[in-house]
């Protein structure tokens, strides 16, 4: 064991802090030390923490976002959480990332002990590192998921995964081929819709040296390489009828040949198919066939859209800014709660992706503002905390019949730039309002506001205002 460990511990109660830290130090050789759960990435990295410690004084929303924070400084990072109640996390497996170990409050000195020793074995042992798959999460609709993955992953069976574009289906394979038996085995992935038939048939298959103009040698395909352990097929309802007989050979005999080839190469690799078609309506249609479809579909996973999971938002946004934050070396970045509303109520139809994009964007940029015209959403400033900046006569002051039938008649007339004529105008009514409330004082405005100095001096600009 090495001369001295530290452990981080999170905690919002000074004396359970206290006290937890008071045990340790008297357990060589730990070295806890103690620190706010807001503490940043950045900031965590600084302490080059062995284990962590994240304290039962805190929800589990906040406990969520503190394994967060650790496991994007260190995906290797064993953590011990302190719960009441052990099934409010759903188990080991069923929280966001690997490497954690929930254990009720109030262990005693030779409790906490073994605990810890336990979780830095298994971190000796070797864990996964930053290509671990992260299902962030504690929506039911996550919860089916990560229980599904649960049952299967030691399964040797080919589950197809089914949902829109950017759900995250790729996360849920490899989730599974980390959750299996062949974890330490590669996982490799093809994506159908990337090539053409002939160079996608080469490129999985593999081909014999001379099998056409410019095989000038033997070059294993990615399901050789993939033998023992997990291929990945996305896009897979792009496949040409053509590949689609190879594909059933190789889910029916577990073997293949190259291009060329004129002997037979078994492989034991386990199959996890994706896509984001209605493969049983080809089937129907005729562009897929029945037989590999039911040989795929042997287990189904569907990945929801992020619209059916909304309160999932804050936890993805909160990961993503902390991600973003320390892999782009920018400092923390606000979020108002009106914004964080509005993206609840957006239907995101590039799901996390698009949330992901528009939380980088936001860091890189150091405002909000613009997903309220780029994502056609409305600034519901009618809340407690923003009512006081509606202009007099509420949000549509200035937007009476004759504005909205002179809108109505333009050129270009659409929807989208209606909405986006609307929200520049409260927008502005807005900034003109904190403005006169403090007197022009453009500082004490952007707080008020909750923008940026820079921003609101560039909306200042934009909008040509000036004092009264």
């Amino acid at each position: 064991m090495p001369e001295q460990i530290t452990v981080l511990i999170m905690e919002d109660d000074a004396e359970a802090s206290s006290r937890l830290k008071s045990i340790l130090s008297s357990i060589p050789p730990y070295d806890p030390v103690v620190v706010s759960p807001d503490i940043s990435v950045r900031h965590v990295e600084g302490y080059r923490p062995d284990i962590a410690i994240v304290g039962g004084s805190l929800g589990l929303m906040e406990c969520m976002k503190c394994v967060q924070k650790l496991k994007i400084a260190d995906p290797g990072l064993p953590i011990l959480v302190f719960v009441d109640d052990k099934s409010l996390t759903g188990g080991t497996l069923n929280g966001p990332f690997e490497g954690i170990f929930y254990v009720g409050v109030g262990l005693r000195r030779d409790e906490l002990k073994k605990v810890l020793e336990d979780a830095l074995d298994k971190k000796a042992e070797g864990q996964p590192g930053v290509d671990f798959p992260v299902l962030i999460g504690n929506s039911s609709e996550i919860q089916k998921i990560r229980d599904k993955i649960e049952r299967i992953a030691s399964k040797d069976i080919t589950v197809l995964i089914t949902g829109e574009s950017g759900t995250g289906k790729e996360l849920i394979a490899r989730s599974i081929h980390y959750h299996s038996p062949r974890r330490n085995g590669p996982l490799l992935k093809i994506t159908c819709g990337a090539l053409p038939d002939d160079l996608l048939e080469s490129e999985v298959f593999g081909y014999q040296r001379g099998a056409f103009t410019g095989a000038h040698k033997n070059k294993p395909g990615r399901l050789e390489l993939a033998n023992g352990g997990t291929l990945f097929i996305d896009e897979i309802g792009d496949l040409s009828l053509e590949l689609q007989v190879k594909f059933l050979q190789v889910l029916e005999d577990k073997s293949f040949s190259r291009l060329g080839g004129v002997n037979d190469k078994v492989v034991d690799a386990r199959v996890v198919a994706a896509t984001n078609t209605d493969l049983w309506k080809m089937v129907q249609e005729g562009s897929f066939r029945k037989d590999l479809y039911f040989r795929l579909n042997i287990v189904n996973i569907e990945a929801p859209p992020l619209r059916r999971r909304r309160e999932d938002i804050p936890l993805l946004v909160d990961y993503f800014l902390n991600k973003y934050c320390y892999e782009l070396k920018r400092e923390p970045l606000d979020l108002p709660s009106h914004v964080l509303r509005a993206l609840g109520e957006y239907q995101w139809p590039g799901n996390v992706r698009e949330l992901e994009n528009v939380v980088r964007r936001a860091i890189v940029l150091r405002e909000w503002d613009f997903i309220y015209k780029e994502l056609d959403l409305n600034l519901h400033l009618d809340t407690d905390e923003g009512s006081w900046l509606m202009p007099a006569g509420g949000a549509t002051a200035g937007w009476g019949d004759a504005r909205v039938q002179s809108s109505l008649r333009g050129e270009n007339f659409s929807l989208k730039m209606i909405t986006k004529q609307y929200v520049s105008e409260v927008e502005k009514q807005a900034i003109l309002k904190a403005l006169e409330q403090t007197r022009w004082n453009r500082r004490q405005a952007a707080k008020i506001l909750g923008v940026s100095y820079k921003t609101l001096l560039n909306r200042i600009a934009e909008f040509n205002l000036r004092p009264t």
